[in-house]
């Protein structure tokens, strides 16, 4: 195995020991200690225990839906791991995306290097599953996201920086949706994003900005195309998957509700939900162990702007991420050491596809490139007609006419 360069968990519990130092003093300073517990003091404990313990399974069931997505995508590549496997890979490759800020590519490499260390399959057959996974992922965030955006700009009580918040992030979800579609459906994508890569490269890093970098990118970007080839020529096959996302998405947006009726809270709005979890939802995605003590200010300062209590906002916030980052830290890092998989988490992307590449694999097709046989080459025919001068290079593929030029010359007596 490998060691990591890039965060280790020893640093990112450091990061996350901070922010929760800084979370607590703008609990204090910010809110009161005052309203807290006056909060605290009219919980329901019975109601509290009901209604957060059905969050805590909603959790669980929305991480088992996407590895149900993700293993039905792997059997219709023809790699067959169970749904148990399947939720524990998922369950490490969670691990590695909520202590490293990669924006979940972590995740999916680890995920990669569990299922080829276990199949024996062709990275290239892996890796599509992780293409599709994604697209089909995607889809379903920029849908959600657009039914939020209509709900935003048909009321009136939504805060204008949190509306702009939104929209903003919906922006920036389809504009990667319809990059990643691009990629999937049209073949001279990848040349095209490779050659803008180099050239935003030459600027930034013109030392480090090779031909041979280029070609990297050309291949990388080229696998969105190849990957996509089942689910594109049998658009149906996704069906399922979509299901399983969906799914997914209804039960982490649940967690909101439940923490919410937990507390006792009259229930908001559900453009509030909808926009509380896909904010959150991003925000933690893209930093990861960062987000601890920043997003629950976020959180907390969003609920303050939907005019709920202080007090209650800054409870609320705690709660809510005690279920959908504590909680699945907690697990994930069970499932990493009951796997005995410590050093596949918070690595360096380029690292984890490295060790995935010199893996030896099977001699199976890939399905990421097009193999070609190479083709036999062709001999010159021997010259037939008497008196001809014969070229040396043609006598090593004529041996009987090598014999006779040979026996004919004079033999140099050995010393």
């Amino acid at each position: 195995m490998y060691t990591s360069k890039y965060l280790s968990f020893k640093k990112s519990l450091i990061f996350m020991i901070i922010g929760l130092a800084v979370f607590i003093a703008y609990l204090y300073f910010f809110i009161g200690s005052s309203q807290i517990l006056q909060v605290l003091q009219n919980i329901n404990p019975t109601q509290y225990a009901i209604y957060y313990t059905l969050a805590i399974l909603a959790v669980l069931g929305s991480v088992f839906c996407w590895s149900a997505a993700w293993n039905s995508i792997l059997k219709k590549l023809s790699i067959n791991i169970s749904y148990r496997k399947s939720y524990f890979y998922y369950w490490v490759g969670d691990f590695a995306d909520l202590i490293v800020p990669c924006a979940t590519v972590c995740g999916e490499l680890t995920r990669l290097y569990l299922v080829q260390k276990e199949t024996n399959e062709n990275y290239g057959a892996i890796a599509a599953s992780s293409v599709t996974n994604r697209i089909v992922a995607y889809s379903v965030v920029t849908t959600g996201l657009c039914v939020g955006a209509v709900f935003i700009l048909t009321k009136a009580d939504v805060p204008p920086i949190i509306g702009n918040l939104f929209l903003l992030l919906l922006v920036g979800s389809a504009a990667y949706l319809a990059v990643l579609l691009f990629l999937a459906f049209y073949e001279g994508a990848a040349e095209i994003f490779a050659k803008l890569y180099f050239k935003i490269n030459s600027q930034l890093r013109p030392k480090k900005n090779t031909l041979e970098e280029l070609e990297k990118a050309r291949g990388t970007l080229a696998n969105f195309y190849q990957g996509f080839r089942v689910f594109r020529e049998n658009p149906r096959s996704l069906a399922k998957p979509f299901m399983f996302h969906i799914m997914a998405y209804i039960l982490g947006l649940s967690v909101y509700v439940f923490v919410f009726y937990a507390l006792g809270i009259p229930s908001p709005s559900p453009v509030f939900y909808i926009v509380v979890y896909f904010v959150a939802t991003s925000f933690q995605d893209a930093i990861a162990s960062f987000s601890v003590g920043s997003l629950d200010i976020l959180l907390a300062t969003i609920f303050i702007l939907y005019g709920i209590n202080a007090g209650i906002s800054g409870i609320a916030a705690i709660i809510v991420r005690t279920a959908s980052f504590w909680f699945p830290l907690f697990i994930s890092f069970l499932c990493v050491q009951i796997m005995g998989a410590r050093n596949l988490v918070s690595v360096k992307p380029k690292d984890t596809r490295k060790a995935l590449e010199e893996r030896k694999l099977p001699d199976k097709p890939i399905i990421l490139m097009e193999q070609h046989t190479p083709q036999p080459r062709m001999e010159e025919p021997c010259p037939t007609l008497p008196g001809q001068q014969i070229p040396p290079a043609q006598l090593t593929n004529c041996p009987d006419i090598q014999s006779q030029v040979l026996g004919s010359q004079p033999q140099t007596p050995e010393k």
